[in-house]
């Protein structure tokens, strides 16, 4: 991506609370994104079964009601349009087996949700500047 370039963020989380602090803590990071939100596995999925263009990442809420992101992300891998899509999980959830399971199943990245907005900010911001301008991202998935 260059320097003037909107990364487009597709986000998966059945909070609303959630959704709102996501959206403002990129923003707050200065973060150039384009949003679209889900807050169900079956949008989720209808949204990627489509033949609209993927987006650029999907922030997966690993407790993402009511499969969750072990079935979710099996989907995604397997799944001939999604399947280079590049997912970064979130959850509170800092137990090693959740980890392992993210990876396990083709999470790219694992986050805890950071407890203070400030972390949350900063959080954000990195993630922005890795998947926004240092990584390569797969062309037209």
């Amino acid at each position: 991506m260059t320097e003037t370039s909107i990364l487009h963020i597709l986000l998966a989380d059945d909070d609303a609370d959630d959704r709102f602090l996501v959206q403002e803590a990129f923003d707050e990071a200065g973060a150039k994104v384009q949003w679209e939100s889900v807050s169900t596995e079956s949008e989720l999925l209808h949204r990627l079964d489509t033949k609209q263009k993927l987006p650029d990442l999907l922030l997966l809420d690993w407790n993402l009601r009511p499969g969750g992101g072990p079935e979710l992300l099996q989907f995604i891998r397997k799944h001939a349009q999604a399947c280079f899509l590049p997912v970064i999980v979130m959850s509170t959830s800092s137990v090693p087996e959740d980890i392992k399971n993210a990876y396990r199943f083709g999470a790219n990245s694992y986050i805890v949700k950071p407890s203070s907005y400030n972390d949350l900010v900063n959080t954000f911001k990195s993630l922005y500047e890795f998947w926004g301008h240092i990584v390569q991202l797969p062309p037209e998935h």
